[in-house]
């Protein structure tokens, strides 16, 4: 009886083994190649996109804006196509009912031949739902340009992690802060339109000269995006590799203790050990902070970091921001940031 329950047990165990390895070869197909989209041209397609779920508020705000982002990207030359089903509310809460739904349409969007990009037309909640539901290969094999930020995070890191593509973490034409902004929007169709085997990145709005908290040098591939959903991934399989890359993040609406037990979890959980660079991007202070405070909650769990560390780049939940194209390979050079690959072909 004994012999028969250790075989069985060593059968369910091979079993259950080998359909986890099955699944992770389903999830992620990426061998470590960085992939690069195929540059936009004028008289290409965008889809204009909902991943995050769309309460009333928003679904009123689709209806007020959609022509004139339409009308936007005509002007520049390309054809729009928008999944209006995105947009349709659910009374189901926070979860809303509609995950599978913005998956199915974001898979059909990669996988449309006709479809050259896919904007996200806002952030907000709701684009972690999705990870478990995307077509990973697909955009592995497709390699459709993907616009987005702050919720979207989620699924740009996952993307990098589960397909190896190059995606980018650049304005939204849906609502504030980038909302009726040009120069964001120069700044992120050049590099999506304009294949360079380098290019030097530089602050859009201002003109500002990038900060170094830590000087050095390095040379790896970006990931990152909003420091939240950063946090969330970890522990998931939709966690980016994090050694020996650039750690790059954002964040908007969060008190100066928050970032900073933030920060600390990454310290604790090893992960600040593994990189070989930080660039801070735009901190975005509540009412009553300031960013000051704020980049100092991050220098003091970083003071310890033997890495070069860039600040005042500004990339975030602010009206100009610098777009960065999340995967691709970087250069940190004293206060000079470099992109050492094309991004487009």
């Amino acid at each position: 009886m004994k012999l028969k329950f250790k075989t069985k047990a060593l059968i369910t165990f091979f079993v259950v083994s080998a359909t986890v390895m099955l699944w992770n070869l389903h999830v992620s197909a990426f061998d470590g190649e960085i992939l690069v989209p195929k540059a936009l041209k004028e008289g290409d397609t965008i889809c204009v996109l909902s991943p995050c779920r769309a309460t009333s508020f928003r679904i009123k705000l689709f209806e007020e804006r959609i022509s004139e982002v339409t009308k936007d990207l005509e002007q520049r030359g390309f054809n729009v196509v928008t999944y209006e089903e995105a947009f349709t509310p659910s009374p189901l809460g926070l979860g809303d009912g509609t995950e599978r739904v913005r998956a199915d349409l974001f898979n059909k969007a990669v996988k449309d031949p006709n479809i050259d990009a896919i904007f996200a037309i806002w952030g907000g909640y709701g684009a972690m739902h999705l990870l478990d539901k995307i077509d990973y290969e697909a955009f592995r094999e497709n390699r459709k340009i993907f616009v987005g930020y702050s919720d979207i995070t989620a699924i740009s890191s996952a993307i990098f992690e589960k397909s190896g593509v190059i995606t980018f973490h650049g304005p939204m034409m849906g609502k504030e802060p980038n909302w009726k902004e040009t120069l964001c929007f120069d700044n992120l169709f050049d590099m999506l339109m304009n294949p360079k085997p380098q290019t030097e990145l530089c602050n859009i709005d201002d003109k500002t000269s990038f900060k170094m908290f830590k000087s050095g040098k390095c040379d790896a591939q970006v990931f990152g995006g909003n420091m939240c959903l950063i946090q969330c991934l970890i522990g998931t399989p939709y966690e980016p590799n994090w050694k020996d890359k650039i750690l790059f993040f954002e964040e908007i609406g969060e008190n100066d203790y928050r970032i900073h037990r933030i920060l600390w979890q990454l310290k604790l959980a090893g992960r600040l050990n593994e990189i070989s660079g930080i660039i801070i991007g735009a901190i975005t202070p509540n009412e009553g902070e300031t960013e000051e405070g704020l980049l100092n909650a991050c220098f003091d769990v970083m003071k310890d970091l033997k890495i070069p560390i860039i600040y005042n780049f500004h990339s975030g939940h602010i009206p100009n921001t610098l777009t960065l194209p999340i995967g691709a390979k970087l250069k940190i050079e004293n206060e000079k940031v470099f992109i050492t690959q094309p991004i487009v072909e």
